[in-house]
């Protein structure tokens, strides 16, 4: 199992600065070829855009997997250990069920977009291929959910008396 969790972890580093660098690589020669040379491209734009957006979308699951997206841990503060696992629980359930239905409408949309053969006016690129990251943002978020539930399974919640810094969490051991 952490052998599977480093290679997921090494494609989302990889896969998710890939994208960036390129898009931001092809934007860089869009700037040069338009403001040096005078030679703007019409396909730079687009392409560079989405691959940007695929950085994104890939960036997601790794963000949460670094414990990086914005939360509002007020509540979280202030309510009782005991029931901060049970809080636990529900969010990442609730993440769970919506990468499902995050899933399930993307890939249907991108179907419907492969079926119609719909294609990009500046490159001639098929619509789904720049959609495609959808659905495959939404599976890679949802195991990064599923792995936080097992996480929140196994770990064992302390209660610290007359504490005023947040509740340490300790992971069971195996």
């Amino acid at each position: 199992m952490r052998m599977a969790n480093k290679i997921f972890s090494w494609f989302e580093d990889i896969s998710s600065i890939l994208c960036f660098v390129v898009g931001m690589g092809l934007m860089l020669y869009e700037v040069i070829m338009r403001y040096v040379f005078s030679h703007p491209t019409t396909w730079i734009n687009e392409i560079s855009t989405s691959l940007v957006v695929w950085g994104v979308f890939l960036g997601l699951s790794l963000a949460l997997r670094d414990d990086h997206h914005v939360s509002a841990d007020i509540l979280y503060a202030v309510i009782p250990a005991k029931f901060r696992k049970i809080l636990d629980y529900f969010a990442n359930s609730v993440g769970i069920i919506f990468c499902a239905f995050f899933v399930y409408y993307s890939a249907s949309l991108v179907y419907s977009l492969f079926n119609s053969r719909q294609v990009s006016i500046e490159t001639g690129v098929p619509m789904w291929i720049f959609l495609a990251i959808l659905p495959i943002s939404g599976i890679m978020f949802g195991i990064r959910f599923i792995e936080r539930l097992w996480r929140t399974h196994k770990t064992d919640y302390e209660i610290r008396e007359n504490v005023d810094e947040p509740v340490e969490v300790k992971e069971k051991c195996i």
